[in-house]
């Protein structure tokens, strides 16, 4: 949703602290006739560990500005917030273990943690917001998949069996069948059973690239993550 806080530059302003980037506040808003303005703000979690890590600070509002990109203003969705809450947590918990130990080993292991973390949000966000793509039937004769380890997905169509031989401007690019799983789970499990996961960076590499052509079909615009 969109509000306006009138005065909330000032350095003495009451309230700033509840409508900072990466707060979670309780807002009370006065109804306008364009935009409902900020009468009051009760700060429920502050994510200052979070804050003070540029790179999680970056990733995090990459993120969450493809989330909001992806929702339609004014619509309540409690999975999204529940699952966003997580997220936040979860950077703000690789930041703590990253002030502790810095080492190059440690780093490694928080960044893949981090990057898992992001695409198991937006995956759950493409999937709730009805954007999933169809994995398990041709998107031609949608007939069921036979399973098999590399599969054609055809952008903004789906997968194709081999039932015809496309040639049209839509981009193909072949999608192995480790990819589609790390998706599924993504989708299915707590954003905190990331940490569990272990994928090889070449099926991390593909599934960031998948994520991101999809996401530049949904929003219509170049994405950064």
């Amino acid at each position: 949703m969109r509000v306006v806080g009138i005065g909330t530059r000032k350095l003495v302003a009451k309230l700033a602290s509840g409508l900072e980037p990466f707060t979670r506040s309780d807002i009370f808003l006065v109804k306008c006739r364009y935009l409902d303005r900020v009468t009051g703000a009760i700060v429920l979690r502050q994510y200052k560990t979070l804050k003070r890590d540029l790179d999680y600070l970056i990733e995090g509002r990459r993120t969450t500005d493809i989330v909001e990109r992806l929702l339609p203003d004014e619509e309540a969705n409690e999975k999204i917030f529940v699952a966003m809450k997580e997220y936040l947590k979860l950077l703000n918990i690789l930041a703590k273990d990253k002030e502790v130990d810095n080492k190059i080993e440690k780093k490694d292991q928080q960044n893949f943690i981090s990057q898992l973390a992001q695409l198991s949000l937006l995956w759950k966000v493409i999937y709730w917001t009805g954007y999933f793509p169809r994995f398990s039937n041709c998107a031609y004769c949608n007939r069921k998949v036979a399973e098999k380890d590399v599969y054609q997905f055809v952008l903004s169509q789906g997968i194709n069996c081999g039932c015809t031989n496309h040639s049209g401007v839509n981009l193909k690019l072949d999608l192995h069948k480790n990819t589609i799983k790390i998706i599924k789970f993504l989708v299915t499990q707590d954003i905190n059973l990331v940490k569990k996961l272990k994928i090889e960076n070449k099926d991390l590499q593909e599934l960031k690239q998948f994520t991101k052509l999809i996401l530049e079909q949904i929003v219509e615009r170049r994405v950064i993550f």
